[in-house]
């Protein structure tokens, strides 16, 4: 099992369903059932807080949150405060890290890796950033393209973000997003990250022109194979009580 992983798209999935779904995997991979497994979706408007956030970054209250119709959730992973919604697409690996030689921040590196070799298919530069978590862009043209850390007023913005779990069989949970045509007035409410300031950004907003999750799903599975020295194997590995009816890949 350490050299292939099974990527699988799921479409629009409920938040709490990816939880349990994710709960499900995790430990059918630490018994050994099924091999890494990259879960690929979007999920309805939805904020969540992480170990290292509190409720004080997200701005709403309850019930601009109902009107809204934005659901919340408190969770077990790293990071601050998220947005998630249509039109972002979220990441979730389950993979055995023990197996895989790696620990845990060598693999929060990597991941960020697999965000910058996808964004580079299609020709956007993105970057880390020295003391401020995810993966960022130039928002700002003149801002020359070097590999030096920028300095922390550039006009950059955030284009992805990570925030993973890693339970006592090292296998991995959670994962990352990447921003492709999200509704972006829903980070408004929130402190990104818990980033005073913090600006988002969208592949659509840096390509200056439409795209579709669908259009970036290959990608991001290349993208994993390359930077984990993986392959991509095709294969049903969920419990078919868990599949979703939504599971056709979007035009």
């Amino acid at each position: 099992m350490l050299n292939i992983f099974h990527p699988q798209w799921f479409g629009r999935v409920e938040y709490e369903t990816a939880l349990s779904l994710q709960k499900e995997l995790a430990a059918r991979r630490a018994a050994q059932q099924i091999p890494n497994t990259l879960l690929l979706m979007e999920h309805p408007q939805t904020y969540t807080v992480g170990n290292d956030g509190h409720r004080d970054y997200l701005l709403a209250n309850q019930e601009e949150l109902a009107r809204l119709k934005v659901a919340y959730h408190r969770v077990n992973r790293g990071g601050a405060v998220a947005y998630h919604g249509p039109g972002q697409l979220v990441c979730y690996p389950i993979l055995n890290l023990k197996e895989q030689g790696l620990d845990y921040h060598r693999y929060l590196k990597m991941l960020e890796s697999v965000i910058i070799h996808t964004l580079a298919a299609f020709k956007v530069r993105a970057f880390r950033q020295r003391g401020l978590p995810g993966v960022w862009v130039c928002v700002d043209s003149a801002i020359p393209h070097s590999s030096e850390w920028l300095p922390p007023d550039s006009n950059i913005a955030q284009i992805a973000a990570i925030g993973v779990k890693l339970d006592q069989n090292q296998v991995t949970s959670h994962g990352f997003f990447i921003n492709i045509n999200p509704d972006l007035s829903f980070f408004d409410l929130i402190v990104p990250r818990g980033l005073q300031g913090c600006r988002v950004t969208s592949l659509h907003e840096a390509l200056n022109k439409p795209i579709e999750i669908g259009s970036v799903l290959e990608p991001v599975i290349q993208s994993f194979c390359e930077i984990f020295e993986m392959e991509s194997v095709l294969a049903e590995t969920i419990p078919p009580s868990l599949i979703f009816s939504s599971a056709a890949v979007p035009a």
